[in-house]
């Protein structure tokens, strides 16, 4: 059985450009929406803050799927990849730089 998502909607200081990230106003926010970087704080869970790795999550791709465009991010310390999906007010600017990259 799979464990359910645990929805945090909180803001929180970005640990890589260091805005201050609003709540995310269509669900739970994992990402900075300025620069798109994330921290590896989940573990198995989403929402769970059960990682003690706590390392930044680089933004590497972007790739299509049926749940919209997901962003694909590396741990700069541990190197594990995760994916999460965009949000509305993402700064789009960057998920095209993203999009060239790939």
């Amino acid at each position: 059985m799979c464990a359910k998502t645990i929805k945090r909607n909180e803001t929180f200081p970005c640990g890589n450009c260091q805005q201050q990230v609003p709540i995310s106003q269509r669900s739970c926010r994992n990402h900075c929406c300025y620069c798109l970087w994330s921290l590896h704080v989940d573990g198995n869970v989403p929402g769970d803050r059960s990682c003690e790795c706590q390392g930044l999550m680089e933004p590497y791709k972007i790739e299509s799927s049926s749940k919209g465009y997901m962003i694909c991010h590396r741990c700069t310390k541990c190197r594990q990849m995760k994916k999460n999906r965009t949000a509305p007010d993402d700064n789009w600017d960057k998920i095209i730089e993203l999009t060239q990259l790939t």
